[in-house]
């Protein structure tokens, strides 16, 4: 269903991560990465890890959309925003088509029970990855990226499965909501 294709998932805040997941590989193939401190190794594990596809159209890249809110610090939220700036910019230097998901997208697809935010959201989150991967280390960093490329990989299965056509990239209607 997912023959040669390659899901990645990125969540670009500043403890976030990378994740990629090849299905055909080894029982799902998947390898996280922590968010790299620098420009150079950013580019150079994503540029790594999209190696694993057999071409740049089996790529499915997926990076959680983010703004910052009202109280928020101005050095966090530039560097927030910093973040998912060189994503997409590694991503277009490597010419792929983005696709910005709401968080409230991908996490409303998992069922997250009601009530629960901060660290309990996310310890939740944790959990439901360590769930869908249990033979591989998730840490809270990863975790979110985890989530968005199998995100990525259930909409190529469904829009595989239905006929319906993807979602619109960056380049068509902008943020998945």
């Amino acid at each position: 269903m997912h023959k040669n294709k390659l899901f990645v998932g990125i969540d670009p805040g500043m403890n976030g991560g990378i994740c990629f997941i090849k299905p055909e590989m080894d029982s799902a193939f998947i390898k996280t990465m922590r968010c790299p401190k620098t420009t150079h190794e950013m580019a150079g594990i994503f540029e790594a890890g999209i190696g694993l596809a057999d071409s740049l159209e089996d790529v499915i890249l997926f990076i959680e959309h983010v703004w910052t809110f009202p109280g928020d610090g101005r050095v966090g939220a530039f560097r927030f925003g910093y973040n998912y700036g060189l994503w997409k910019g590694i991503a277009s230097a490597n010419e792929l088509d983005v696709y910005n998901i709401a968080p409230r997208k991908w996490q409303g697809a998992l069922d997250v029970p009601n009530g629960l935010a901060g660290r309990e959201r996310k310890k939740w989150l944790k959990e439901h990855a360590e769930g869908l991967f249990p033979n591989i280390k998730v840490t809270f960093n990863v975790s979110d990226a985890i989530l968005i490329a199998n995100y990525a990989k259930e909409c190529y299965e469904n829009t595989m499965e239905t006929g319906e056509p993807m979602p619109e990239s960056e380049l068509g209607i902008g943020v998945i909501q």
